[in-house]
Formats: C-alpha cells, structure tokens, sequence
C-alpha cells in the first residue's frame, strides 16, 4: 500500500523564458518526479500576494530549493541569495559554467550544457540523495568551528605572535575544534587561509588561488568528519618573505550557505638559523 506523506516539494528558481522551457518541463520536472519529489515555479501557482511575497514563501516552504543560474538572471540570484540566507538545502544549476561568478565558484554546480538529458539525470540523483539522506538536509554551519593556533582560540584573542626562521619552509599549524553536540561534515566545506603576499608564499602542494588584492589563498579540501567535541589538525606549508612584522590574515570557510570569515593578526618575528627546528 503506496504511502500517505506528502511527498518532498522542490521549489524552482529560473528566468519565465521560453528558452528554459524544455529544461524545466523535461529536465527539472522528470528529475524531481523519479526521485520522488514534486515541483513548481511560481508562475504555475495561483496566489494573491505580490509575486516577490509568493516567492519568499515558497522558498521558506520547500523541502529543496533548485535555481538555473544560466545567464546570471538578476532576479534568480537575489532569490538564491535569499534561499542561502534561510538555511535551504540549495542545487545549483547552469548550461555554461562561464556563468559562474567568483563568489559562487565554491558552490557545486550541475552543468548541463544544454543537454536535458545530462539535466535530468544529474538532478534526479542529487535530489534523490537529499531525500534519502534526510538528517543530512541539515546545513553544514561553518560558525560551530574553532579556529586555534598555538593552543590560542582565534575568535576569543585573534592576535597572534610567532617565531619563524627565515632558512626554512614554515608549517603553519591549526587545530579545528567541533564544541558542538553533533557531527561537523567538513568534506562539505572547503577552507583557505587568506594572507598578503608580502608574508609568505604558499608551497607547491597547495591549490592556491592569487586574489586581486596581493593575498593567495591556499585550500584545505578532502578532511574528514568532526565529531562531536573532537578535534583536527591541518597545516598549511609557506615560504616566509621577512617583509613587514604584523600581517592581517583570515580563514575562511565555504560551504552551501556561504562564506564565514574569521580575521586576524599575525605578529611575525624572524631568525636565522641553521638547524631545522622552527618554534611555533
């Protein structure tokens, strides 16, 4: 006897084109159908509100959130924007991935390059997956982290003072500490370390981005699962410069609801020597 809850509503979020048409009624509607969930935009729906007002509801309401990016509609992004803001659970979609602004690159896209085939089967999986994996809906919250360097908690005194020698590569040491009840999913966030050029200059094994403004950002990917009360050493490897003494550095975390920034100051304080022992 087929059951009697109602099934998962997945909002849609894309331009009222005729362009997106087909990708909506045989991509996006098949997906969520074979997946076990059911969807509309709200240009199907009858409401008396103003469309915005409609469109704040449904988004609060929806079990899953699915927006087409394609094209960088205005509108699309600002109610994506809004979905992120709400804690949504939040699949992103695009035909090009040039559509991608930077402030998104971090977010998983499905790129479907006008085929709705590609479309249908990508999005069914991912919201399948959300379905079957309901305890998992729940946003990762990069805020529950602790940052600490030197036994130091970051948020509570984010002033640093360390002794680097200037003869060697420099293993900058953190500890992540989950002060929460449940388990931190860290494979869903990425971390960098953001600091001026003038500091340091991130190792080779590092994938690290150059920011416009003279920063490299080096990334953490792949860690494990925290659980509850745990903790996690990372380490990111630089080539100190011995310009400048105190540099204003911050990490941040990206995941599914944004970005969190954690800023700080490092005082550096340089030495010779010839031994490859560092203080830290």
């Amino acid at each position: 006897m087929p059951g009697t809850s109602p099934k998962p509503f997945v909002f849609i979020l894309m331009p009222f084109e005729a362009a997106f048409d087909d990708a909506y009624q045989l991509g996006i509607k098949v997906a969520c159908k074979e997946a076990g969930a059911y969807c509309e935009r709200v240009d199907e729906q009858i409401f008396q509100e103003s469309i915005l007002e409609r469109i704040y509801n449904q988004i609060a309401k929806a079990d899953i959130v699915v927006a087409d990016m394609t094209g960088r509609n205005a509108n699309v992004f600002y109610e994506v924007g809004y979905a992120h803001a709400i804690g949504k659970r939040t699949i992103l979609l695009t035909q090009k991935a040039e559509d991608i602004p930077f402030d998104l690159k971090h977010y998983p896209h499905i790129i479907y390059g006008g085929s709705i085939t590609s479309l249908k089967d990508d999005l069914k999986k991912r919201v399948k997956w959300y379905i079957d994996n309901p305890e998992r809906m729940r946003p990762v919250v990069a805020e529950e982290l602790e940052f600490y360097v030197n036994g130091q908690n970051l948020k509570v005194n984010p002033n640093l003072t360390l002794t680097i020698n200037l003869s060697t590569s420099w293993t900058f040491f953190v500890d992540l500490h989950n002060p929460s009840d449940r388990i931190i999913d860290l494979p869903a966030i990425e971390l960098g370390f953001v600091f001026p050029a003038e500091m340091a200059e991130p190792a080779p094994r590092h994938l690290s981005s150059r920011l416009p403004d003279s920063k490299y950002m080096p990334m953490l990917r792949d860690l494990r699962r925290l659980l509850p009360k745990s903790w996690l050493g990372v380490s990111f490897n630089l080539t100190p410069t011995g310009k400048g003494t105190a540099h204003r550095c911050k990490f941040v975390s990206f995941t599914e609801m944004g970005a969190r920034e954690l800023e700080f100051t490092m005082w550096l304080q340089y030495e010779r020597r010839d031994d490859e022992s560092v203080p830290f």
